[in-house]
């Protein structure tokens, strides 16, 4: 099966995304005993959809590189979770 370069660079920042939303919940809530709102454990799935909407398009930007948005979504994790910390 033949699957479009786009559709798996959309895979990939939603699984990362999706793995840090669940890294970040089960760290902070199982590991740490911190007690935050579910709005701050999904800041890595607002990153996803700043992907999706500002991210995608066909300019050549350095801004549509699928691999800056998962960075930008593990950066936004440990910073919510130093955040949550402090």
């Amino acid at each position: 099966m033949d699957i479009p370069d786009a559709v798996v660079a959309d895979l990939r920042v939603a699984a990362v995304a999706a793995g840090c939303t669940v890294a970040l919940t089960l760290a902070l809530q199982y590991g740490l005993g911190v007690a935050v709102s579910p709005l701050l454990r999904l800041s890595p799935v607002a990153v996803y959809f700043g992907y999706l909407f500002l991210g995608k398009g066909s300019t050549g930007s350095a801004f549509e590189n699928p691999r800056l948005w998962m960075l930008l979504t593990v950066v936004v994790t440990v910073g919510t979770a130093a955040y949550a910390v402090v």
